[in-house]
């Protein structure tokens, strides 16, 4: 059968050529003046040649007979056929979800009928990387994507046909996330003749760092990158099998620094430089994921390129993954790769707050690295809010309505038989329903009695916290705008009652912390902790009140810095500790809890004046125990006690004004650090290794500390290079980088100054 369907082809595809070559008229039997003519002595001229779409023009029959099918761009379209071409019988435009209504029109017009082929749940045409300041760090509510000519088709209800028929991956995991996130698991796909399918792979880059602000690169992430790129490309074995390369990136700045450093990677290796060539069938490529649409290789590698900053909190920023249709771009740059998908993320699928974000884009790729790193056992294991669609025109009716008016409608909320028809999302806190709005639709009338329809399912719903709604649809078809009207006053009367109560919870905590604060301070009111508050007032300019407030001991930062001991070694380590600082029995550092000391943390009056006390009292223990420690280190600690994960400059402004009115600052190259009250700022007594497996990164250990660590390993006869070496492992340093060794070297060196004095 597969011989003579192979037959028939064969002789189908012969019989077409045959019909249209014997139309094309005998050179030596044309006419000048013919289209033919016209045509011959265009092509014997050596210049002076008839432009191009004045020769199509002039050869309306002819074109179509040499170039029955012609493959254009719209832009092409219009460029070289003008408006008296004769009409095609038919006109395809392929990925029509990439292309704007305004380019499709005048194709469109060139035809007798239209086939749009394209994928909604693909990228429409976007504008996100035209713009000339594109910031992608910005929260701002920028539209990148404008209509395409297959929206603007689907929405004008013409005939479609869905090709669920999945060609490309050669393995199921490849398409099994998209499958079953964007197409409800209706692709076909085929599987692998293997017993454990696990072709799409995550790989964590445990040093990774995402620059935010101009540079928005990670560049531990692309040099891992790369580094396994360049070894496969060397590996016999990968070049005998033939397989292509591709690599795509969040944004374009990351794709230029990958691009750059394979530029290196190629003049130091000439032996991989045939998978560059241009002539090559697919050469690699490097993309980012707003331009990668339409490509496919056998290997991809996918960059996310976000992830901690240097300070180490996480955004929950992805640039084009927050904007509407963020999802969208997701989908294609997951569903590139024919064999393997490699994801290269500094990001683990657990630092993800989703929480702090509404978009879809960066939810789901949440669960794509679940994905990617535990295989299909996370699809199924993936909490959802909405498990379905509505179940009646009715539920769509009310939910769409309530959408008009502002509110944020969940349908189907719940995983199994049980569920709420409408959850109605609460403004103030995304990640919590309002209220549940139970319509007398399909689920209402699966319950057996009249007692579970109206009585003991609302019962226990109020019992889990639900609160319930309800609307008729008897009341709804009768009078529509008095129905939805209702409904509308109820969910801000539930609104309203909420935020009372949240402020009522708001002002306990408040009362509760500085009754706390007041017992710890041998106060017996809350007035009194109060006016010690008033001593130091909150600022929110960092740096505003360089005084040194009486009773405080505090020193200028800016008179430690200038000619301070640290920039004179000889001077600041002959000298005594006069007060040695408390630190852990065994010489160990120990992380502080904030919120040990303190009856409760109230992030929402984080930046009242009456939440001073309490906040000073979490700050003054962080500074006692840890201290010396970096500024963006402590307000990182006084943030996570709140349950941010992510340290604002507002934050950090907040914590370090009111550490600089009763802590000793020092300024050094790599940040400020505040001291812990009477202790001498230019020595230290003895290096705290850490307590745990965590090392303590060098950046974020003061100067003198470091001196101390020297100062041991000197004392046990180490010198040179290897001295340097046995600082990192007594940090707990698994790898020593740059910029630490260079720290290191030089608390090395001041250590050697102070003993040769």
């Amino acid at each position: 059968m597969s011989k003579s369907l192979k037959r028939f082809t064969d002789l189908t595809r012969a019989h077409i050529r045959a019909g249209l070559c014997a139309g094309l008229p005998d050179q030596d039997s044309v006419g000048k003046s013919s289209e033919w003519g016209i045509l011959r002595r265009e092509m014997q001229k050596k210049r002076a040649h008839m432009p191009l779409r004045e020769l199509i023009g002039r050869l309306p029959t002819a074109v179509t007979k040499l170039a029955p099918c012609l493959l254009m761009s719209p832009l092409s379209i219009a460029q070289f056929l003008s408006a008296e071409t004769a009409p095609f019988d038919v006109v395809v435009f392929d990925e029509a979800s990439q292309i704007p209504v305004w380019d499709a029109i005048g194709a469109i017009a060139r035809g007798r009928q239209v086939v749009m082929v394209g994928d909604p749940k693909q990228l429409p045409p976007t504008s996100f990387f035209d713009r000339a300041e594109a910031d992608e760090d910005d929260d701002g509510d920028v539209d990148g994507d404008l209509e395409s000519i297959l929206d603007e088709c689907l929405g004008a209800n013409l005939p479609a046909r869905s090709l669920n028929w999945h060609y490309r991956s050669r393995h199921e995991s490849l398409i099994a996330f998209s499958n079953h996130r964007y197409y409800e698991g209706g692709l076909v796909t085929f599987p692998s003749p293997v017993t454990d399918d696990r072709a799409v792979s995550l790989h964590l880059v445990a040093d990774g760092t995402y620059e935010k602000g101009g540079a928005r690169i990670n560049k531990p992430e692309a040099r891992a990158l790369v580094a396994h790129l360049v070894e496969r490309l060397k590996d016999p074995a990968f070049r005998a099998a033939g397989l292509t390369v591709g690599v795509v990136t969040f944004n374009s700045e990351q794709q230029r620094l990958i691009e750059d450093l394979l530029d290196e990677e190629r003049r130091k290796a000439p032996e991989i430089e045939p998978h560059f060539a241009e002539d090559a069938v697919e050469p690699v490529f490097v993309k980012n994921l707003e331009s990668v649409q339409g490509d496919e290789r056998d290997v991809m590698y996918f960059s996310i390129t976000y992830g901690p900053d240097l300070t180490g909190a996480v955004s929950m920023n992805f640039g084009p993954m927050n904007r509407d249709g963020g999802e969208r771009r997701l989908n294609v740059a997951v569903t590139r790769a024919r064999h393997e998908l490699r994801v290269l993320s500094s990001l683990r699928p657990e630092q993800f707050d989703l929480s702090r974000t509404a978009a879809l884009g960066v939810r789901d790729l949440k669960h794509f690295l679940e994905f990617a790193e535990r295989g299909p056992r996370a699809l199924a294991e993936a909490v959802r809010g909405s498990v379905g669609e509505h179940e009646s025109p009715f539920e769509h009716a009310v939910a769409r309505a309530l959408a008009a008016r502002g509110w944020q409608v969940q349908p189907q909320i719940g995983v199994s038989s049980f569920r709420i028809d409408l959850g109605v999302v609460d403004p103030d806190a995304p990640g919590r329903f309002l209220a549940g709005i139970e319509c007398d639709g399909a689920t209402y009338h699966r319950s057996a009695t009249a007692r579970d329809r109206d009585k003991l399912r609302e019962l226990v719903l109020r019992g889990l916290g639900w609160e319930i709604v309800r609307i008729w649809s008897t009341d709804w078809w009768h009078d529509h705008d008095g129905a939805l009207d209702k409904v509308d006053a109820r969910l801000s009367a539930l609104l309203e009652a909420s935020r009372a109560r949240r402020a009522e919870e708001v002002r306990r905590l408040e009362e509760a912390a500085l009754d706390a604060v007041a017992a710890a301070d041998g106060t017996t009111t809350v007035e009194a902790a109060v006016d010690a508050e008033n001593v130091a007032p909150p600022s929110d300019d960092v740096g505003q009140d360089d005084q040194n407030p009486k009773g405080t001991g505090h020193r200028p930062a800016d008179d430690l810095f200038q000619g301070s001991d640290l920039m004179q070694p000889s001077v600041a380590y002959a000298r005594n500790a006069s007060a040695e600082p408390p630190t852990d029995v065994d010489g160990r550092f120990c992380e502080a809890d904030p919120r040990s000391v303190v009856r409760a943390v109230n992030p929402d009056a984080f930046f009242d004046r009456e939440y001073t006390a309490p906040l000073q009292a979490m700050i003054d223990h962080v500074i006692t125990v840890e201290g010396p420690v970096r500024d963006d280190v402590l307000a990182r600690r006084i943030a996570r006690a709140h349950g941010w994960l992510r340290t604002g400059s507002k934050i950090r402004d907040r914590v370090v004004t009111l550490a600089r009115a009763r802590f000793p600052m020092v300024q050094e190259e790599v940040g400020a650090f505040f001291w812990p009250a009477g202790a001498d700022q230019t020595r230290w007594p003895s290096f705290r290794r850490p307590a745990g497996d965590e090392p303590r990164p060098v950046d974020e250990i003061a100067l003198p500390e470091l001196v101390a660590l020297a100062r041991a390993v000197k004392d046990e006869g180490i010198t040179g290079e290897d001295a340097i070496t046995a600082m990192a492992r007594d940090a707990g340093l698994q790898k020593l980088r740059a910029a630490s060794r260079d720290r290191l070297r030089r608390a090395w060196t001041m250590a050697s100054s102070v003993e040769g004095q």
